[in-house]
């Protein structure tokens, strides 16, 4: 069974089988390489992961999320987890570039939440910029139990929105089914958001028919083409999946995947047999010995008709070289090819156009995606950047909070159709469900000139009652009250009707139906009712 995790741009795997006759996006690990038996037929390898650390300094201005500060609202009661590989030196973040506090959890079996990487903490800091009230979860998985693991614990802490910027390589059939997307598939079901990153590999990917035109087994990626491949340098970590249509688990049509070096020798290999069995997936992973070209092969090996296929050469580190022959359509990672998930793409600078490398669908099962796109990051004072669908995701994911924090009452699916409401046209795009995400509306939320409405009086230390007169424009919605007595809730308002001597009452988070009055005029005097907690 084979299990490719891409971390942004770095590459974990596990648990990865490989033939006897092969061998095995920015990282600064060793693999560790393990060799066949001439007796054994398969082996296993544990590979370690392989990271760049790295810092971010988030967009807020192209999403308008610093409008919607501006204005107060900042994920005030959202509940955000990013769920990683590792947070390598999260508490030195603590109070400056994160909250002051956070939730982490390590599901890794050695229960460390580093874990030798930062590239969560990077995930967060875009977060935390873009919603900086939310109550952060740091969590971190290493296996597939593992993250099934980290969902249950999530699902339980009902958080509201996760962030997930990473990519399983060829990990089901392409379609939002399969191990990953079914873990996934549960915390979706649970009514939590996930804003997942679509992957940085539509120039690292050929899609398409099997076509065999000179009928000697082998694919033809363009006519009299049978090899398609990139560049790398000696010491680079080569990565190549092959998928095909068929069954996951009862594979019957058989392909095979090989790799050539720069002087044109077959340096690896997988041939797994399928014979109705296993999944219709071809992967390897050697170091390059020589700097120059390594180009991939596909080869039938038995199969009772011509089946579409998807491959992807990826390297660690990545250094942005694309295939000699890329199609970018089909090159979503999983578990962004989930129908409950928020597949997130890259846009192009302050273009506002789809970055070339952005992952993109359709999906196997013919599903647009991404159904957003979003800024990727900034170059920081040392001159390093967190950028790809990895800093695109936990952009999204805080614009989530701040709309979580701006409609309470609705739920995950009222959410994401806001969310879709407040986005704009992407110029060129191919699908037209891309768009660019833009939180600018707040007329439907405040009134002109709530930025300067003011509750006048003083709160109880230790909560119970005050007495607080409003002034600004009328109609300032009583949900949003906390954005006037600095983020504490009141647990009712109360205002006497002089004309019928009639106390009238808010209780917040009551149904519509218990509210006497769901909004402040200019001028009204209430008293507010405060829990001992605030």
């Amino acid at each position: 069974m084979r299990r490719i995790l891409v971390i942004g741009v770095c590459v974990v795997a596990w648990s990865i089988a490989i033939a006897s006759s092969g061998s095995g996006d920015r990282g600064s690990g060793s693999p560790t390489l393990a060799t066949t038996s001439p007796t054994h037929s398969a082996v296993t390898l544990e590979r370690a992961p392989l990271f760049v650390p790295l810092q971010v300094e988030a967009s807020l201005e192209p999403i308008r999320a610093d409008v919607w500060q501006s204005a107060g609202f900042t994920g005030y009661g959202q509940k955000v987890a990013i769920i990683d590989a590792g947070f390598e030196g999260y508490r030195d973040a603590l109070g400056v570039s994160l909250p002051e506090t956070v939730v982490a959890r390590s599901f890794r079996r050695d229960r460390d939440p580093g874990a030798g990487t930062d590239h969560g903490v990077s995930a967060a800091e875009i977060v935390h910029a873009v919603a900086p009230s939310a109550q952060l979860y740091l969590v971190n998985f290493e296996t597939e139990a593992e993250l099934s693991q980290a969902v249950d614990f999530l699902i339980a802490e009902q958080v509201d929105v996760v962030s997930f910027s990473l990519g399983f390589i060829h990990a089901g059939p392409g379609d939002g089914t399969g191990l990953v997307d079914g873990i996934v598939g549960r915390a979706v079901d649970a009514g939590v958001i996930w804003s997942v990153a679509s992957g940085n590999w539509a120039q690292q990917h050929w899609g398409g028919q099997f076509t065999d035109v000179d009928g000697d087994s082998i694919h033809e990626f363009a006519p009299a083409q049978e090899l398609d491949g990139r560049r790398f340098l000696a010491g680079d970590l080569v990565i190549a999946s092959l998928r095909w249509q068929g069954v996951w688990g009862a594979a019957c049509d058989d392909y095979d995947l090989e790799l050539f070096g720069p002087d044109g020798a077959l340096v690896a290999a997988s041939r797994d047999i399928q014979n109705c069995s296993g999944d219709p997936v071809e992967s390897l992973q050697v170091l390059a010995t020589k700097t120059g070209m390594y180009s991939a092969r596909v080869v039938e090996a038995d199969a009772t008709t011509s089946r579409r296929i998807s491959l992807l050469v990826l390297g660690s580190p990545d250094r942005g070289d694309t295939l000699a022959i890329a199609v970018a359509a089909g090159s979503l990672s999983q578990p962004a090819d989930h129908p409950g998930v928020l597949s997130v793409g890259a846009i192009l600078g302050g273009t506002g156009l789809e970055a070339p490398f952005s992952s993109r669908g359709p999906t196997s099962d013919g599903r647009f995606k991404p159904e957003v796109l979003a800024p990727t990051g900034r170059v920081n004072g040392a001159g390093e950047t967190f950028t790809g669908t990895s800093a695109s995701a936990p952009h999204v994911a805080g614009m989530l909070a701040l709309l979580g924090e701006a409609f309470p009452s609705l739920d995950s699916k009222g959410l994401i159709t806001e969310l879709r409401k407040r986005t704009q046209s992407v110029a060129g795009s191919s699908r037209g469900s891309a768009t660019l995400g833009t939180l600018v509306r707040l007329g439907e939320l405040l009134p002109v000139g709530a930025d300067e409405a003011q509750l006048a009086g003083e709160l109880p230390p230790r909560g119970g009652l005050a007495v607080l007169r409003y002034g600004g424009p009328d109609g300032y919605p009583l949900r949003f009250a906390h954005l006037l007595t600095g983020l504490v809730d009141a647990e009712a308002f109360y205002r006497l009707d002089a004309s019928t001597q009639r106390w009238e009452v808010y209780i917040r988070g009551a149904p519509a139906f218990v509210q006497d009055f769901d909004r402040f005029d200019d001028g009204d005097l209430v008293v507010a009712l405060f829990g001992r907690s605030s």
